[in-house]
């Protein structure tokens, strides 16, 4: 919402305002207090309809989950059982609730229920920044005097303010000069992240849930949090595991398994990359650190020290009985976590030197060569590279790939993350399959994938360095490849050579076949050009966008003028060539095929009047369709080329 949006659409204002002059309301209680940042306010059910308002620096308002970061002022409102948590940033943090009751009116309540169904305000959830904070203070600091002084007038009191600090709240909602609160969806997400690093969580399905574009999040996150989500994921499992290893005597593989990781192997390699230690060293190391622990030494709370000062503060500035609560529920809720951390990681005394952790230790740190030596089976092979010899396994079973996926899943080979899949012919095989950055490293986030094989589209020996200390890494532009080269390179890489021969020859008859049917029609004559939209201007591709099939495979040639560019110096370097409007009758052949949507050039008088446009010869692609040169894409894209010009006989 924008700031002159109202919390609610305008017709369930008015209902929510008849809804307030037929209820029977009832205030129960109105409570003052300070937070400090150090004392946050965590998971209080609201155990009626609230009104909360918070005056400060800045703060994190929680309700049942959803995050909204205030700054100086803030009013929310939430229904009974409403879970609410309140963390002060900066200084203290004053807050008001006014709980209340909303009852069914004596007459007229056949009314009352017909428009409680359209709208509940006594349980509905909003936040926004008031226009006239002042009332608002001033008005909650009289209401609460006079609730602490509990004669029957100043009850009555309570009572007629509750009705005008109503009334005010709405008169802002209508009038629509507020600031609404908009859920705060990293603090949310990170939320989420401390309540569940231990189960299996795919960062792009989390973005989905939270309606977010997972670039958009993964910027957001690291500018707001200072990591990348998948690394702050990989640090809370990993901090989990090195308190495991402190204070327990379980396997390696357990504490892996209980905290999310793939396997021991995963931890292994996470705990070398970012402790410097193996997990059996990292134990040894803090053995001495744990010499006579015991369950006492667990619960002592250091922390209440502090926390008794900070309470000491809040009661000399009129802390309620609500405070010695949560005080109370902090440390219950202490135990109890205390009590989950020993039921999974045990509390027998640390012994480094039993058998099972010896044993244990030996399979972390083991190849699997070695265990397939065992078994006397081949493990590895190598692939002869620009960078060198690279030795990968004999059979990958856990592949990143950049750019290429659809030639893998042509040969039947599912990888565990790619870059983007949108728009590509095989989407709908890649459902399951975890997206990564393609244009920006995150060596986190791939080694918390764990794959035994990465296939890069880059020639550049920095990008192989960083990733070939991940796994073995096959790094080369795989995009310039001749599609027979590539599928047979794949082939010999994933044992799947007769596959890839087969899918050459059908691809290589299909091809034959189009050609043909074209020749026959008489059309292979007519001129393309392959272009996209751009912000005022379009852009040419000899190459990409379909080019390679328009021009090289099918053999349709560039208009006259166009060729030209292909050949001067400054296209074969960047191979696309931006063309302005106004140009675009010199260049534009007898077909277009363009890859993104033509309503941005509706009004365009130039673009149509060209009479490719004007006669129904403009191919139109979706989205990215014609991005990829894979054999799956290709072969969807020879299909929708064939079909339109054939259609235009």
């Amino acid at each position: 919402m924008n700031n002159n949006e109202t919390a609610f659409p305008h017709e369930n204002l008015s209902a929510a305002i008849d809804l307030w002059n037929r209820a029977a309301i009832s205030l129960l209680d109105i409570r003052h207090n300070l937070i400090s940042p150090e004392q946050p306010l965590c998971n209080y059910l609201l155990p009626a309809s609230t009104f909360l308002f918070t005056c400060g620096e800045k703060a994190e308002v929680v309700l049942n989950n959803t995050a909204y970061n205030m700054e100086r002022f803030g009013l929310f409102h939430g229904g009974k059982g409403t879970e609410l948590s309140i963390k002060a940033h900066g200084g203290w943090l004053e807050y008001y609730m006014v709980f209340y009751k909303a009852g069914e009116p004596v007459f007229h309540r056949g009314e009352y229920l017909r428009l409680i169904k359209e709208v509940n305000p006594f349980r509905q959830q909003y936040g926004f920044k008031p226009h006239n904070p002042l009332f608002f203070s001033e008005e909650l600091c009289k209401m609460y005097e006079k609730w602490k002084g509990p004669t029957p007038l100043n009850v009555f009191y309570g009572k007629a303010a509750f009705y005008r600090f109503v009334y005010e709240i709405y008169e802002e909602l209508e009038k629509g000069n507020i600031q609404v609160f908009q859920p705060d969806i990293i603090s949310m997400a990170r939320r989420y992240l401390d309540s569940h690093y231990r189960e299996a969580i795919v960062i792009q399905e989390l973005c989905q849930v939270l309606g977010v574009s997972y670039s958009h999040f993964h910027r957001s996150f690291k500018q707001q949090i200072g990591m990348a989500p998948q690394n702050y994921l990989i640090k809370k499992r990993l901090d989990a595991a090195k308190k495991c290893l402190e204070t327990s005597n379980a396997s390696v593989r357990e504490i892996a398994l209980h905290y999310g990781f793939a396997d021991e192997y995963s931890l292994y390699r996470l705990f070398m990359k970012n402790i410097g230690l193996a997990p059996g060293k990292y134990r040894e190391t803090s053995q001495s650190n744990m010499i006579d622990y015991s369950i006492g030494n667990l619960i002592s709370f250091p922390y209440n020290e502090e926390r008794m000062v900070s309470y000491d503060k809040l009661e000399d500035k009129g802390a309620s009985l609500m405070f010695r609560q949560i005080r109370n529920k902090a440390v219950i809720m202490a135990a109890v976590s205390l009590m989950l951390m020993v039921s999974a990681c045990s509390t027998q005394p640390v012994n480094t030197k039993t058998t099972e952790s010896a044993q244990i230790s030996e399979v972390a740190t083991e190849t699997p060569k070695a265990e397939a030596n065992k078994k006397g089976t081949p493990e590895t092979k190598t692939i002869h590279m620009k960078y060198g010899d690279v030795e990968i396994p004999a059979d990958p079973k856990r592949v990143v790939v950049i750019f290429v996926q659809g030639d893998l899943l042509a040969l039947g080979v599912t990888p565990v993350a790619t870059s983007f899949n949108t728009g590509s012919a095989f989407e709908p095989q890649t459902q399951e399959v975890s997206v990564i950055d393609a244009f920006s490293i995150n060596e986190e986030e791939i080694m918390a994938l764990d794959p035994d094989l990465i296939l890069w589209n880059t020639e550049d020996e920095q990008t192989y360095e960083k990733l070939s200390k991940i796994a073995p890494t096959l790094a080369s532009d795989y995009f310039s490849m001749d599609y027979r080269e590539r599928l047979r390179f794949f082939g010999d890489v994933f044992n799947r050579s007769e596959k890839a021969e087969e899918l050459i020859q059908t691809f290589d008859e299909k091809l034959a076949s189009s050609k043909a049917e074209l020749e026959k029609a008489g059309l292979l004559q007519k001129s393309f050009i392959c272009v996209d939209i751009r912000d005022g201007f379009l852009r040419a591709f000899q190459g990409g966008r379909g080019g390679r099939l328009v021009y090289d495979f099918l053999g349709f040639p560039a208009p006259e003028k166009l060729q030209a560019v292909f050949e001067t110096e400054d296209f074969k370097s960047t191979g696309q060539a931006d063309l302005s409007f106004e140009a675009m009758p010199e260049y534009v052949g007898d077909y277009i095929l363009l890859n993104t949507d033509d309503q941005l050039l509706s009004d365009n008088p130039v673009w149509n009047n060209l009479p490719a446009v004007k006669e129904g010869r403009l191919i139109k692609a979706s989205k990215n369709l014609f991005w990829f040169n894979d054999i799956i894409s290709m072969t969807t894209q020879l299909d929708i080329i064939v079909h339109a010009v054939l259609e235009t006989k």
